[in-house]
């Protein structure tokens, strides 16, 4: 009776911890219907999407194991989020790497400011990395975010890396006012005319996005190099998120900064996002988007933004395709998005360890005239 007893009350427990995270995940999939600036709970579940999905995967096979049907208490949850599901995780089959000589090859890369934070060594060297792989993969169009120059002549290295990647046209906007003969910002080159360009800002925001007109197979092709805002979290604080202390008072207090930075953010980039999606809908070219969203698939940023563009890595990508290279994991916070005109060819997450991102590429089949 006591053994019966006690294999009940560990039972029990096992159950409750199901429905808990059963229930988080049924909030993670809320979060792509209600916006940020409503609740930004649900968002936070939103981008720990990744991490409870797969338990609730645990807890089915842990209840079929012991063949029990319970089991279906996290099943049914998996099945009502499948649209966010095949969002996040793709299957997809051995393709050729062959892509007709018209598609565009198009690479997007948060550079991290060539790890200037960590020393001008670095700096040097990793910027010189980043070149050769632009180089060696010698796109048509790159989208480059936290770009980093410095001198005397600001612009003069961005003129020298134009000339190196062979490219012919750029397009740079800072974040911010340039000082200390310094600047970070947004960046497009590429081998193609530009014909137009533009900056996303509003007050309240720093400069979140650029646009270049460009000619391609004689038809003009909007694209968009985006960087939402982030979280801002500070080494400590992804410490804390990885290895949470012991004391419960630190815990709690550390706990609340960290959700304050994240509904900052949140509520920001929705402000950004629906700054972006105004300008999509207006568009008079076909677009090409691509960019560090600083939030994943299961966001209210990203469900805005796909009922209008289309996912290249839900195309033709593979299995999660994490592109934050930092320490928090499963984050896929990069994209390529384009208008429903262009065919993906092919859809690559390159694993460099250059900055704490991925870069991630594409080639896009536009349809031209014989």
């Amino acid at each position: 009776m006591k053994k019966r007893n006690g294999f009940g009350i560990t039972k029990s427990l096992i159950v409750s911890l199901n429905i808990a995270v059963v229930v988080a995940l049924a909030f993670s999939l809320l979060a792509n219907q209600i916006p940020p600036s409503v609740s930004t709970l649900f968002a936070v579940f939103g981008l720990l999407y990744p991490v409870i999905l797969i338990v609730n995967v645990l807890f089915i096979i842990f209840w079929i194991l012991f063949r029990s049907k319970l089991f279906v208490i996290s099943l049914l949850v998996v099945l009502f989020g499948l649209s966010n599901l095949l969002q996040n995780v793709q299957i997809s089959f051995p393709k050729s790497d062959q892509v007709p000589d018209h598609a565009i090859h198009l690479i997007s890369y948060n550079v991290e400011r060539f790890g200037l934070s960590v020393s001008e060594e670095r700096f040097r060297s990793t910027r010189e990395n980043v070149l050769q792989f632009l180089k060696d993969e010698n796109p048509g169009i790159i989208c480059l975010q936290e770009y980093h120059g410095k001198g005397k002549t600001l612009y003069e290295p961005l003129q020298e890396i134009k000339k190196e990647l062979g490219a012919i046209s750029y397009y740079y906007e800072s974040y911010f006012n340039p000082r200390y003969q310094q600047l970070t910002g947004l960046v497009i080159f590429s081998k193609y005319r530009a014909v137009g360009m533009g900056k996303l800002k509003f007050d309240g925001s720093r400069t979140f996005g650029i646009s270049t007109d460009f000619i391609i197979h004689g038809d003009t092709v909007r694209v968009y190099n985006i960087h939402l805002s982030s979280i801002q979290l500070k080494p400590a604080d992804i410490d804390f998120v990885v290895n949470p202390g012991q004391d419960k008072e630190e815990m709690r207090s550390h706990a609340l900064k960290i959700y304050s930075k994240l509904s900052e953010a949140f509520k920001l980039r929705e402000q950004q996002m629906l700054f972006l999606v105004d300008k999509i809908k207006n568009s008079p070219y076909p677009i090409l988007l691509a960019g560090d969203f600083n939030d994943t698939p299961s966001s209210f940023v990203y469900n805005k933004v796909t009922n209008l563009l289309e996912d290249t890595f839900v195309e033709k990508g593979t299995g999660i395709g994490r592109t934050y290279a930092g320490e928090l994991p499963l984050l896929r916070i990069d994209f390529i998005m384009k208008s429903k005109l262009f065919n993906t060819q092919n859809y690559r997450r390159h694993k460099l360890n250059f900055s704490d991102h991925f870069p991630v590429s594409a080639y896009l089949d536009f349809p031209i005239e014989d």
